[in-house]
């Protein structure tokens, strides 16, 4: 998948997500720079060839010290579950199917 496409995969589940926040492209092997509106920043890597991982998530809680937290991600659904975990996006509950209880 290009680059292009994942930062509009990222900028379309933070609206779904209703967060209010920029995604904006960076120099390789960063894909997307997210800035939210709260000072949380993400940055989204590229992982070197030779790792088991896809994605490296990195980001900053907002505060002015301190080092950057990483999640190594190794598919899409990594990234957005640490984009939630780095904006402080609640999961919310899960919806659950189960079939209709037969009639005795």
């Amino acid at each position: 998948m290009d680059d292009a496409r994942i930062r509009a995969f990222i900028l379309e589940s933070l609206e779904l997500w209703q967060v209010r926040a920029s995604v904006d492209s960076a120099d390789p092997p960063c894909v997307a720079v997210i800035r939210g509106d709260d000072g949380r920043t993400v940055w989204l890597e590229r992982a070197h060839a030779d790792s088991p991982f896809r994605w490296l998530a990195r980001w900053h809680a907002g505060e002015a010290s301190g080092q950057a937290r990483t999640r190594p991600c190794g598919s899409l659904v990594g990234v957005l579950s640490a984009l939630r975990m780095a904006l402080g996006v609640d999961r919310g509950s899960p919806v659950r199917i189960a079939p209709a209880p037969e009639d005795a």
